[in-house]
């Protein structure tokens, strides 16, 4: 399979990989796919009023994952939580120029983002109290 020169430069170079503080209530994270399906993906998000102000990703799995989180993640920062939920897996395809059959991997970025940030809504909830 051939990948795109912003596949490969995502995977040479990669951008906001690591981890975020888990003891923080500003942070969320969120978990898509398994190793035993081969590919598993985790974005963490720090949210500061209604913006992604950092974002990081840990991915296992193909070049074509390992860049889709990346571009999330990048995606992201400096989003607003409803710019943030808006972000859709074709968007991810089209700018990364998958194929069709890498689609799912798109999928899988945004659904951990979307966890994300759904888990630091739940923790200020439950702050809040």
């Amino acid at each position: 399979m051939r990948y795109s020169d912003e596949v490969l430069n995502r995977v040479r170079e990669p951008q906001r990989v690591g981890a975020l503080p888990v003891d923080d209530e500003d942070v969320g994270t969120g978990e898509a796919g398994t190793l035993d399906e081969g590919t598993m993906t985790r974005i963490q998000v720090r949210v500061t009023g209604d913006t992604v102000t950092e974002a990081r990703f840990k991915v296992f799995g193909c070049s074509a994952a390992i860049a889709s989180a990346s571009l999330v993640t990048e995606w992201l920062e400096g989003a607003s939580l409803d710019e943030a939920l808006a972000i859709t897996p074709q968007r991810v395809v089209k700018v990364l120029e998958l194929a069709p059959e890498r689609e799912h991997v798109a999928r899988m970025a945004l659904d951990a983002a979307r966890q994300a940030i759904t888990s630091v809504e739940g923790r200020r909830r439950k702050a809040e109290g």
